[in-house]
């Protein structure tokens, strides 16, 4: 069996396919937890984007049983969720916005 070259590990910078070929949901809601070796965002939405109540009775009748729509469990090393904190933060910087705009 081959074994890896010993030395410095050669650089990678993944190509990425056109994003219009992956699918669009809309996420309002969303969770994370982590474990020993990873870190867990699940995404999820209440209520549909687009639905519309005909009164307040059927506003309240919906919450009273509507649940989170889960739509993704994306799963990344505590490595990958770093890297994840910094492109949030260096956008964030670049609009000059703060967590809590």
């Amino acid at each position: 069996m081959d074994q890896p070259p010993e030395g410095n590990p050669i650089p990678v910078t993944p190509k990425w396919p056109l994003e219009d070929d992956l699918p669009l949901v809309y996420a309002n809601q969303f969770a994370i937890y982590e474990t020993d070796h990873e870190v867990v965002l699940i995404f999820g939405n209440f209520m549909p984007t687009g639905f519309v109540f005909r009164s307040q009775k059927e506003i309240e009748d919906y919450l009273k049983t509507a649940e989170v729509k889960p739509l993704a469990k994306v799963v990344m090393s505590h490595g990958g969720w770093n890297a994840l904190l910094g492109l949030l933060k260096t956008k964030m910087d670049q609009k000059g916005e703060t967590p809590h705009d």
